[in-house]
Protein backbone atom coordinates (compact mmCIF):
# COMPACT_ATOMS: atom_id res chain seq x y z
CA UNK A 1 0.00 0.00 0.00
CA UNK A 2 1.39 3.45 -1.16
CA UNK A 3 1.58 6.47 1.41
CA UNK A 4 1.90 9.87 0.05
CA UNK A 5 4.09 12.38 0.85
CA UNK A 6 2.90 15.06 3.55
CA UNK A 7 5.17 17.49 4.46
CA UNK A 8 5.77 19.75 7.53
CA UNK A 9 5.89 23.69 7.57
CA UNK A 10 9.33 23.61 8.31
CA UNK A 11 10.30 21.66 4.96
CA UNK A 12 8.24 23.82 3.12
CA UNK A 13 10.47 27.03 4.75
CA UNK A 14 13.79 24.25 3.67
CA UNK A 15 12.23 24.57 0.48
CA UNK A 16 11.90 28.17 0.28
CA UNK A 17 14.94 28.56 1.57
CA UNK A 18 16.46 26.59 -1.10
CA UNK A 19 14.35 28.30 -3.82
CA UNK A 20 16.55 31.58 -2.57
CA UNK A 21 19.58 30.60 -2.61
CA UNK A 22 19.00 29.49 -6.33
CA UNK A 23 17.66 32.52 -7.18
CA UNK A 24 20.25 34.31 -5.44
CA UNK A 25 22.73 32.62 -7.73
CA UNK A 26 20.87 33.15 -10.95
CA UNK A 27 20.91 36.89 -10.51
CA UNK A 28 24.17 36.86 -9.72
CA UNK A 29 24.90 34.96 -12.91
CA UNK A 30 22.66 37.12 -15.37
CA UNK A 31 21.89 40.03 -13.91
CA UNK A 32 24.33 42.74 -15.35
CA UNK A 33 23.21 45.72 -12.66
CA UNK A 34 25.08 45.13 -9.58
CA UNK A 35 23.16 47.28 -7.18
CA UNK A 36 19.95 45.92 -8.69
CA UNK A 37 21.56 42.80 -7.72
CA UNK A 38 22.88 43.94 -4.34
CA UNK A 39 19.52 44.94 -3.09
CA UNK A 40 17.70 42.03 -4.22
CA UNK A 41 20.25 39.72 -2.48
CA UNK A 42 19.90 41.87 0.38
CA UNK A 43 16.34 41.76 0.57
CA UNK A 44 16.05 37.91 0.60
CA UNK A 45 18.83 37.54 2.85
CA UNK A 46 16.42 39.49 5.18
CA UNK A 47 13.79 36.86 5.00
CA UNK A 48 16.03 34.35 4.62
CA UNK A 49 17.51 35.09 8.20
CA UNK A 50 13.72 36.05 9.80
CA UNK A 51 12.46 32.21 8.76
CA UNK A 52 16.09 30.68 10.12
CA UNK A 53 15.23 32.91 13.63
CA UNK A 54 11.53 32.17 14.28
CA UNK A 55 11.43 28.09 12.96
CA UNK A 56 14.74 26.68 12.43
CA UNK A 57 16.24 28.62 15.45
CA UNK A 58 12.69 28.23 17.15
CA UNK A 59 13.13 32.04 18.75
CA UNK A 60 9.56 32.58 17.64
CA UNK A 61 8.87 31.59 21.05
CA UNK A 62 11.86 32.39 22.94
CA UNK A 63 13.07 35.53 24.72
CA UNK A 64 11.30 38.76 23.32
CA UNK A 65 14.72 40.52 23.96
CA UNK A 66 16.40 37.68 22.21
CA UNK A 67 14.68 38.04 19.13
CA UNK A 68 14.26 41.40 18.94
CA UNK A 69 18.15 41.40 19.05
CA UNK A 70 18.39 38.59 15.99
CA UNK A 71 15.73 40.47 14.37
CA UNK A 72 17.37 43.58 14.12
CA UNK A 73 20.51 42.07 12.89
CA UNK A 74 19.07 40.58 9.89
CA UNK A 75 17.25 44.06 9.63
CA UNK A 76 19.82 46.75 9.80
CA UNK A 77 23.08 44.88 8.28
CA UNK A 78 21.16 44.33 4.69
CA UNK A 79 19.41 47.49 5.27
CA UNK A 80 23.33 48.91 5.06
CA UNK A 81 23.66 46.61 2.11
CA UNK A 82 20.70 48.82 0.35
CA UNK A 83 22.21 51.51 1.47
CA UNK A 84 25.57 51.41 0.24
CA UNK A 85 24.26 50.51 -3.79
CA UNK A 86 23.25 53.73 -3.42
CA UNK A 87 26.81 55.18 -3.13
Amino acid sequence: MMTMFSFSKLEYLWLTLLAIILFNTLLGENVESTALVSILVALTVMYKGLIVIDHFMELKDANKYLRRMMRIYFIFFPSLIILSAFF
